[in-house]
């Protein structure tokens, strides 16, 4: 634990952790206001496997937010040939 303290205590640290929210807190809320609260399976395995569902339901949604910018289609519609 000390030698974390003295990794995070550095300039760099801090700074990589502030863009942390910006980066990994906005798919945690995406994911919870999705309704992953808590697991309802048990087992290691089950959980991994509805975690994996929550996220590739996030990436299909975010694949299909972003917009080619050589196009005005948006990725999803580039991948499926439209």
């Amino acid at each position: 634990m000390t030698t974390y303290r003295a990794r995070m205590g550095t300039a760099e640290a801090k700074e990589t952790y502030k863009r942390r929210a910006a980066i990994a807190e906005f798919p945690n809320a995406e994911c919870r206001n999705r309704g992953l609260y808590q697991f309802r399976v048990r087992g290691r395995v089950k959980a991994k496997a509805q975690t994996l569902w929550h996220v590739l339901a996030y990436n299909f949604m975010r694949m299909r937010n972003l917009v080619c910018p050589l196009r005005e289609l948006n990725y999803l519609e580039v991948v499926m040939g439209k």
